[in-house]
């Protein structure tokens, strides 16, 4: 057999492994990726280039060679091989995990040997980023991985981690509007087998296509192939990521996400549930941790764009009760067409200075005092807006009057759905969380506030550090569930399912005897996947 015909034999080799590695990606999340032009090599071999000559002198033996590379298989064809690591082909192709590049690609292939040398076939590669697209906000967490690995490992990842460490610690702020909330910063963190650091970074989802440029210019496709993201921008946006940085979304369901970040960073962080000391005083700010370590069941409200509200049972095991279109992005909304303002930021500020009664018609506005048949303070609300229908009100409310309005109008309707949901569902422990929380100590007061009093104390409105990154850190779970995942003290009743599972739902199918090839590549490694202890060779 000629050169020539060696190389044909090779690509004809190459697309029937692709086909059948099709079947793995679609469950494993594994691609391939060309390393090198094949038919760059064939017209190198037409022409009798040096390329030909060391064609030639690989397969010295053609039919043995041939035989070694189809050895065990009916029709001829190559199977997919085992997965858990990068491998390489003659024929100038490679195999990946989805979320990393290839060994050839250079760093962006490490993580995927664990210490001590066990080849982990489910742990992907660094780095690793979760990524939340919001209506309104994009919320980013990136896991820095401190813990000592061996010599090797640490050579694979420390040109991939140098680089990112370098940018994302020297800037808290990227481009005009993107921010890292330093503050928020979680230290030794358990996630999976690793430990390191959290840092979580947020920026205007409008902002989107300045984020891909500046990802671009950054080189942000040398570094991985894949981000996990959710949220609906995961797939509003999909295409401009491929397109502009060449990077591909896998997604994951958000409410999924937005859970088991809530129980993993709780549980990483021991004061991160909290509540207001004073809720009846609303001028006092004074909070206390609050004990989680009994959550279940409680409701989470979600407060983004919109709002949604669900009843956790334990884990794994919850339901979205209902929801309200009425959220964070109708308050942005409606203060930059009552008041002209351009940021949520300048919004709150505004609010801040405001007085909501030269806007709201109060109850003692009505009956001159309290309602005291049914209980009703005079101070309370009974008809939002409703001094806007007199000019002469309306001449002379201030532009922090109208947002300080609008801002209790809408956490005043949250409040009011979120205490029926708990009281029809007989769930006494209520989670606020979301970004419309983020520098909006008015509204937590008021939530806190209602919640106290209208359950005679029985109901706290509980809050928490992080409060719109959970999406984002549950997206980054998602990716390592495929793994060992993070031991936390909450999550007995999940982790004994995983157990329950066979080797088979863990860990990557191993090819069985007809389809596994044989590749002669002068050398080979064997070892065991650190899951199930099942040999994978390399």
């Amino acid at each position: 057999m000629c050169s020539s015909e060696v190389i044909d034999f090779e690509r004809q080799l190459a697309g029937s492994f692709v086909q059948q590695l099709n079947s793995v990606r679609q469950t494993q999340c594994w691609h391939i990726m060309p390393v090198g032009d094949a038919s760059s090599l064939l017209r190198a071999s037409e022409d009798g280039d040096g390329a030909a000559a060391e064609s030639d002198q690989r397969h010295t033996n053609d039919a043995g060679t041939r035989d070694k590379m189809t050895a065990g298989t009916s029709n001829g064809t190559v199977g997919p091989p085992d997965v858990g690591a990068t491998s390489t082909l003659t024929n100038g192709f490679s195999v990946a995990p989805l979320n990393g590049e290839a060994e050839s690609a250079g760093p962006g292939a490490a993580g995927a040997t664990a210490a001590g040398g066990l080849l982990d076939c489910s742990t992907p590669p660094m780095p690793w980023f979760g990524m939340d697209i919001g209506g309104t906000l994009t919320k980013l967490v990136y896991f820095e991985p401190t813990d000592g690995q061996s010599a090797a490992e640490a050579d694979q990842e420390q040109e991939t981690l140098t680089n990112i460490r370098k940018y994302l610690k020297s800037n808290c702020a990227y481009g005009d509007t993107g921010r890292r909330d330093e503050h928020l910063q979680m230290d030794n963190v358990r996630m999976g087998k690793r430990s390191g650091t959290l840092h979580f970074i947020r920026f205007p989802t409008s902002e989107m296509p300045a984020f891909l440029e500046l990802a671009k210019s950054k080189g942000m496709a040398t570094l991985a192939s894949t981000i996990c993201a959710t949220g609906g921008g995961a797939y509003k946006f999909e295409q401009d990521f491929r397109r502009v940085v060449n990077l591909q979304l896998h997604k994951f369901d958000e409410l999924d996400c937005m859970i088991h970040g809530i129980e993993h960073v709780e549980d990483q962080n021991p004061t991160e549930c909290y509540y207001f000391a004073n809720p009846g005083d609303q001028s006092d700010y004074t909070t206390c941790p609050y004990d989680f370590s009994d959550p279940y069941p409680f409701l989470v409200v979600n407060i983004g764009s919109g709002v949604s509200i669900l009843a956790v049972e334990g884990p794994d095991n919850y339901r979205r009760v209902t929801g309200t279109s009425l959220g964070g992005g109708t308050f942005l909304g409606l203060c930059c067409l009552l008041t002209g303002c351009e940021s949520f930021e300048e919004a709150i500020a505004l609010a801040a200075h405001g007085n909501s009664h030269n806007v709201d018609k109060l109850v003692k506005d009505i009956y001159g005092g309290d309602y005291t048949r049914f209980g009703l303070s005079g101070d309370i609300v009974a008809s939002s807006f409703g001094h806007m229908n007199v000019s002469e009100k309306r001449g002379k409310v201030s532009r922090s009057d109208l947002a300080h309005a609008t801002l209790v109008t809408i956490t005043n309707n949250i409040g009011s759905i979120a205490m029926m949901v708990a009281n029809s569902h007989n769930i006494g422990k209520v989670l606020f969380v979301g970004n419309f929380l983020r520098v909006n100590q008015i509204s937590m007061q008021l939530l806190a506030y209602a919640m106290n009093f209208w359950s005679d104390g029985k109901l706290k409105a509980i809050f928490l550090q992080h409060e719109g990154y959970f999406g984002a850190v549950g997206c980054l779970l998602e990716l390592l569930r495929s793994g060992d995942g993070a031991e936390d003290k909450k999550s007995t009743e999940s982790k004994k399912s995983s157990e329950e599972k066979t080797d088979a739902e863990r860990c990557p199918p191993a090819p069985d005897a007809k389809s596994k090839p044989v590749i002669d590549r002068g050398s080979s490694a064997s070892s065991e996947c650190s899951s199930c202890g099942r040999s994978t060779e390399r």
